[in-house]
């Protein structure tokens, strides 16, 4: 048993011993060289002790496969790493593990910068738009490697047909003004191959009266038909999505039109001076209607504002004068000043629910216009918004109004029924200035101040309330009435000839 014993404690004290070896012989402490060990075995000849040489000891610990880490000297720094290679690549080879950071030669990968891949998209960028200006007879183009661009009709022809191919590639593209200068052309035929036409292409060739335009348009670029008094009809392509500024502006001899779906913006002065467009459909997707859209359209028959739209600009419909009614949508939260003005044989108005202003001029000189109904959501009421409406009967303003501004209602003649709810605070000059019709107006509590000629001219009006709160009555608010007697609050401040001079004045 104590043999035992002293042997297992033999055992661990060898092995202690040898990996205690292998950490100095690691650390370069000890030297663990054939020399060495030659050296050790002639010191031991007279010692029992038994001598274990360094291959032994790692392959005791190791085993039988093992490789030697040599310490490297600066000097061989460059032949040393070529041997790690050679060896990490024989043992790859061995095992074979796949480094998914190297490639099929065990060479790192290197990552593209983004600089490089940058130039290298730029470079391809620049080589597709790379073109060669040439000409023909017929035509001064730009050639592609892919396409064609046509720069300017060199042509005499009256009828013509645009080839869709020039020099073996398609003709996509009309470039601008590429056709400015034809003023003989009447009649022209656009390939399928064509998807753009640019700014002014066409613009005023007075004499053209057809063009065809392929379904493969998608852009049809400002002032393209500007100017073209002669064009009859035009049919706008599916593809394109947005009538830009001036499309067809001064296409005075233009009776229809159609618009796609798509079409979701009308640009400014798109169909300005259309004088003879009679019927025009909007699109179910329109959002937005320039300004001056439709300006002096004098013979559309009627505007028909679809529900998707939220934006009519100013003067959008101004002069449209034989239009006979005006409806809007729901979506329609802004109109432009003058928006509507001048539709005279507009006999009937519907205002969108979300609209919350109606500003300036906005249906001033509306002759026809019988009734308006204010909607509840509206604010303010402009200056001048139904000046001359003369065949306006009768006007509701609703509760969230809080300013009807300057000349507003003026002129309108034949109004004999005002209905003013609570919560107007403020009447501007010449608000109802001249509506001769008028007889009796009840003003809400909330009215703080009636401007300067408010119903100046209102000949039949002998009744009129006024509230506790007004606070301002301005020169001549109701000069020119039938008014006998009238009550105001004892601090509201008014002027000599604010009333008729045989007007009794009590106070509250």
């Amino acid at each position: 048993m104590e043999k035992a014993f002293w042997g297992m404690i033999a055992g661990c004290a060898l092995a202690f011993g040898v990996l205690l070896a292998m950490y100095l012989n690691k650390a370069g402490v000890i030297d663990f060289s054939p020399e060495q060990t030659v050296e050790m075995e002639e010191a031991s000849e007279t010692s029992p002790q038994y001598s274990m040489s360094s291959d032994e000891l790692y392959a005791l610990v190791y085993g039988d496969e093992w490789e030697e880490e040599k310490i490297i000297p600066d000097s061989e720094e460059e032949e040393t790493e070529e041997e790690i290679i050679f060896t990490y690549t024989e043992e790859v080879n061995k095992s074979d593990y796949v480094d998914a950071e190297r490639n099929d030669e065990n060479e790192l990968f290197m990552p593209e910068s983004s600089t490089q891949s940058e130039e290298t998209e730029e470079q391809a960028t620049e080589e597709a738009q790379a073109s060669e200006s040439k000409k023909n007879n017929e035509y001064e183009y730009k050639l592609y490697s892919d396409h064609v661009a046509i720069t300017k009709y060199l042509g005499k022809k009256t009828d013509l047909i645009i080839p869709d191919m020039i020099d073996e590639q398609p003709v996509t593209e009309l470039e601008a003004s590429a056709f400015g200068n034809a003023k003989k052309l009447i009649r022209v035929e656009i390939p399928n191959s064509v998807t753009t036409m640019g700014e002014n292409v066409f613009k005023g060739n007075a004499n053209l009266v057809e063009v065809f335009m392929p379904e493969s348009l998608t852009s049809l670029g400002k002032g393209a038909f500007d100017g073209c008094t002669n064009l009859v009809m035009m049919s706008v392509p599916e593809g394109v999505t947005k009538i830009e500024e001036k499309t067809f502006n001064g296409c005075n001899s233009m009776t229809r039109v159609s618009i796609p779906d798509g079409v979701s913006e009308i640009g400014v002065s798109a169909f300005a001076g259309c004088s003879k467009l009679q019927k025009v459909s909007l699109p179910e997707e329109l959002i937005k209607i320039g300004e001056k859209a439709f300006f002096e359209c004098t013979t559309l028959d009627k505007i028909v504002i679809p529900g998707e739209v939220t934006t009519i600009g100013k003067s959008a419909f101004e002069g449209c004068a034989q239009a006979a009614s005006i409806k809007m949508g729901n979506s329609v939260s802004e109109i432009g000043e003058l928006c509507f003005k001048g539709c005279l044989k507009a006999e009937t108005l519907k205002l969108s629910a979300a609209l919350t202003k109606i500003p300036k001029e906005a249906f001033m000189e509306n002759a026809a216009l019988v009734n308006c109904k204010i909607s509840a959501n509206v604010e303010l009421i402009g200056e001048n918004a139904f000046e001359n409406c003369v065949s306006l009967e009768s006007v509701s303003i609703p509760a969230n109004v809080e300013t009807i501004e300057a000349m507003a209602f003026s002129g309108c003649t034949k109004l004999n029924a005002l209905s003013i709810k609570k919560g107007v605070t403020s009447i501007g000059d010449s608000a109802f200035n001249g509506c001769t019709a008028l007889d009796s107006v009840v003003l809400p509590s909330t009215i703080i101040s009636i401007g300067a000629e408010a119903f100046n001219g209102c000949t039949a009006l002998a009744d009129v309330s006024i509230p506790k709160n007004t606070l301002s009555i301005r020169a001549a608010a109701f000069a020119g009435t039938k008014i006998k007697e009238v009550t105001v609050n004892k601090s509201c401040s008014y002027f000599e000839d604010s009333f008729p001079k045989e007007t009794v004045i009590n106070s509250y």
